[in-house]
């Protein structure tokens, strides 16, 4: 009997210990469970993924780490809604935060989604410097797999950057090598998603059709993968274009008409823009004005809503340009007193050598004077004859 009791408290103790071991490893496994979950819905439903990020940002029982990576998902989210101005806030904040961190990776991350919101609010030399930030530190990295997924997407940011400069060419350039690294690392299927839907609209523009029906249907198909709603309904979209492009009406319609349905719960004011042109430009060429005349309302509706958007991103973006400036003025101020006080010390230094100086020859001259005065006054003894 006291050996099965000893046996029955061994087995209870270690029951116990393991029960508290796991208790003290489940709440970040927990956290990067909800914040992977919020990952997923970023395209599908943005709204349910920035309540689950912020679920774990604000329990103070989650590492600081797992609430830095729930703050880049808000960001991401409100992105994906092109609501710019709070997806700026939340990158401030995240830099704030994360600032209490030493992690090289998610310093990376947070430098490249810094770097997406300068692209996406068309400051593309600040994007491109960052990206070429994130380019430089990602291939120093130790493990390259590890930031490979960062730097295939700074290369399509730089794609993004030049097709929005109608430099086509150099940009499918970086769309394949970001698409290349996506491929080697074997995931990424939202950003192979974005990249294919990207090239087929550079390939739009170089009047290539047969290849961007191939990239959105690419870009579709990966999309569809990952059930991401939004990147479905851009990629039917872009599909819609080429088939208006080609003179099918009706094709296009039907699959903007996918694409609206598809995109009912993200909230992407640029998507639902694109998808009201396409329709009502359709509508117009199909000689149905009643449709034409709906859609076109509800594309200046939402030409509005994203006027506004822009605007307060703008505010936000001269707001913390203006908080950089206030730094850097008390930096070169700082460094401006620095300076006077060495000038003063040399000056003032110079003045006592000089004057030692000064004194010092006084002496020498008067020295010197009286030596004259002396040798002047001595009578000559020898008389010239």
């Amino acid at each position: 009997m006291n050996i099965k009791f000893k046996y029955s408290l061994i087995f209870g103790v270690l029951f116990f210990n393991t029960l508290s071991i796991a208790a003290i490893q489940s709440p970040d496994k927990i956290a990067d469970s909800i914040v992977n979950e919020a990952i997923k819905a970023v395209y599908k439903d943005p709204n349910k993924a920035i309540e689950l990020a912020l679920a774990v940002y604000d329990d103070s029982s989650y590492s600081i780490q797992a609430r830095t990576n729930a703050l880049m998902v808000v960001s991401t989210a409100y992105t994906s809604k092109r609501d710019y101005k709070k997806a700026l806030d939340y990158i401030i904040k995240t830099n704030e935060f994360s600032s209490q961190i030493d992690n090289r990776k998610l310093q990376i991350e947070i430098l490249f989604k810094s770097g997406i919101l300068y692209q996406q609010l068309k400051i593309y030399d600040k994007a491109i410097e960052y990206m070429e930030e994130v380019e430089n530190r990602c291939l120093n990295y130790p493990d390259r797999d590890l930031v490979g997924g960062t730097l295939a997407s700074s290369y399509l940011v730089k794609g993004f950057v030049y097709k929005d400069n109608l430099n086509c060419d150099i940009a499918i350039a970086y769309f394949d090598k970001g698409l290349k690294e996506y491929e080697r690392l074997g995931r990424n299927h939202h950003n192979r998603s974005i990249g294919h839907y990207n090239k087929g609209n550079c390939q739009i523009l170089l009047s290539e059709y047969a290849k961007a029906k191939e990239s959105f249907n690419k870009s579709r198909e990966l999309a569809k993968i990952e059930n991401a709603s939004s990147l479905v309904s851009f990629a039917e979209k872009g599909m819609a274009e080429v088939y208006t492009l080609e003179g099918k009406y009706q094709e296009s319609v039907l699959l903007l008409q996918s694409a609206l349905e598809e995109s009912k719960n993200v909230g992407d004011l640029v998507l639902n823009l694109g998808i009201y042109k396409g329709l009502f430009e359709n509508y117009l060429a199909l000689n149905n004005w009643s449709e034409y005349q709906n859609y076109y309302e509800l594309f200046l509706k939402t030409q509005l809503e994203i006027k506004k958007s822009e605007r307060n991103s703008v505010s936000v973006s001269i707001i913390e340009n203006s908080k950089n400036l206030d730094k850097e003025v008390e930096t070169i101020q700082s460094q401006f007193k620095f300076r006077i006080y060495i000038i003063t010390a040399v000056v003032l230094i110079f003045i006592i050598v000089v004057f030692f100086i000064e004194i010092k020859n006084n002496k020498v001259i008067k020295a010197l004077q009286q030596k004259i005065e002396s040798t002047q006054s001595i009578k000559p003894t020898i008389k010239v004859k």
